[in-house]
């Protein structure tokens, strides 16, 4: 996997590692609205795949999409997300990316891990293959930014994951607080040591 990608999704897997299949299910203050942990793994694989699909479309067509201009929102979100890693607050997730019950069983803290790992570096290798055929285009566009490059839709990705290890860590001290991993007070960017800029990757 790309080292861009690489720190965030070891982090998740880490953080759930400790949790129990039983555990993975509780809703935070038992309020069925709240994610559970295996229901926010969920959505960062479903948002994987997601972005696989869009990136194998690319590919069987051979070519990158023809739009390739930017609205001034998604000037201003890639803005706002691919170079301050500042996602919005109160956005609901894309309908695809919301878990649904039954879609997957139910998985402890290791399986989860290992399912998100096989998932991101799936997308990663398809990430990869656009790299190599379309260079630095534009390859495929994302709902809300519009189109990304292969570094952008790592950086989005990265941004993406490290809004949910808060949200994970505060699922798991409601249900688990004796496997809190850190004080959730800490800077994850500083934890994950993942700067601002990215080079094209």
């Amino acid at each position: 996997m790309h080292a861009v990608l690489e720190p965030v999704v070891s982090q998740i897997a880490s953080d759930v590692r400790g949790l129990d299949a039983e555990t993975t299910q509780l809703h935070p203050s038992g309020l069925v609205h709240k994610w559970t942990a295996q229901q926010v793994v969920e959505h960062l694989v479903l948002s994987y795949r997601l972005t696989g699909a869009a990136l194998e479309t690319r590919l069987n067509k051979g070519r990158v999409s023809r739009k390739q201009t930017r609205t001034e929102l998604q000037w201003a979100l890639q803005l706002m997300i691919l170079s301050f890693g500042a996602l919005p607050r109160g956005v609901p997730a894309l309908d695809e990316t919301v878990p649904v019950k039954g879609q997957f069983s139910a998985m402890d803290g290791r399986q989860l891990g290992d399912l998100l790992r096989e998932e991101a570096e799936a997308m990663d290798a398809l990430l990869d293959t656009c790299r190599r055929r379309f260079g630095i285009d534009r390859v495929g566009a994302h709902p809300w930014l519009g189109p990304l490059r292969v570094d952008q839709w790592r950086r989005f990705h990265v941004v993406h994951g490290m809004h949910h290890v808060a949200q994970l860590r505060s699922v798991i001290a409601e249900v688990a607080p004796a496997l809190v991993p850190v004080k959730l007070g800490s800077s994850l960017v500083q934890e994950l040591q993942i700067p601002a800029q990215r080079p094209l990757a």
